[in-house]
């Protein structure tokens, strides 16, 4: 059976609690490593776990700042280090024109932007990428920008991360059968905003058992709430396993 691992460099949503990070994820199938989401700390905790000249790749689910900024960090690692190999076209994959979206914070340090560190690849609903042992399958999720849910599969393995979303029955068609389920849980209770934009921990538990998934961990939980709360909330209609995020957490897929 193909290893599969899932180490969670961050699960705070919106901001990072005390000693915490943002949304991130590192995913290990034999040497590929990927690194999904790079919120505020989830570089500093990579770096724990893996040199960052291992990675095969960054993906992003979508440009808001709690996923992205620590690209910043990476790219200055990649280009400032004295282990630094030059410009060799690192690969991003983001939603939309990702590229124009990050360059104007870091054009303004010079006039190259990244200068050739990053290549970057936009992704769309519906895309697949084939990235050594791992298959990525993109899907839109309802969320207020443009924001990509991915079905990973390594081997007979697989794994949904829903990103930010709001309910969203493609996201659950993506996440059928799956055997782990990574949903945002960023409420205990709903929200008033005028249309959607995030799930409660009850939403995120009615997910994983509309499709039929065999463990739920829950991430992107706002700082200010209980996670223990959260599981007993998903609990109420998902009845296999149920986790809150931890950073550094692992999970064997």
């Amino acid at each position: 059976m193909t290893n599969f691992e899932v180490i969670v460099l961050g699960a705070s949503g919106t901001y990072p609690r005390p000693d915490g990070a943002c949304s991130g994820f590192l995913l290990r199938s034999g040497p590929t490593q990927v690194w999904v989401d790079a919120g505020p700390g989830t570089f500093s905790n990579l770096q724990k776990h893996t040199p960052y000249s291992e990675l095969r790749a960054l993906i992003l689910s979508h440009l808001h700042i709690d996923h992205i900024t620590d690209l910043y960090a990476f790219y200055y690692a990649l280009r400032y280090s004295s282990e630094s190999k030059g410009p060799t076209g690192f690969e991003v994959y983001a939603p939309g024109k990702a590229e124009d979206h990050l360059d104007k914070l870091v054009s303004t340090t010079g006039p190259d932007g990244f200068g050739g560190y990053f290549t970057f690849q936009p992704i769309k609903s519906g895309d697949e990428l084939k990235m050594e042992a791992f298959l990525f399958r993109f899907q839109e999720t309802a969320h207020p920008i443009e924001t990509m849910a991915m079905r990973v599969e390594a081997g007979r393995r697989s794994l949904v991360y829903t990103a930010d979303t709001a309910p969203s029955e493609a996201v659950v068609e993506l996440a059928r059968g799956v055997d782990v389920l990574i949903a945002e849980a960023t409420m205990q209770s709903p929200g008033t905003a005028s249309r959607p934009v995030h799930m409660t921990a009850e939403e995120a538990g009615q997910m994983a058992r509309d499709a039929g998934a065999k463990r739920l961990v829950l991430t992107h939980i706002a700082p200010t709430l209980d996670p223990a709360v959260s599981v007993e909330q998903a609990k109420i209609h998902f009845e296999g396993e149920v986790v809150a995020a931890e950073d550094h957490m692992r999970l064997e897929v």
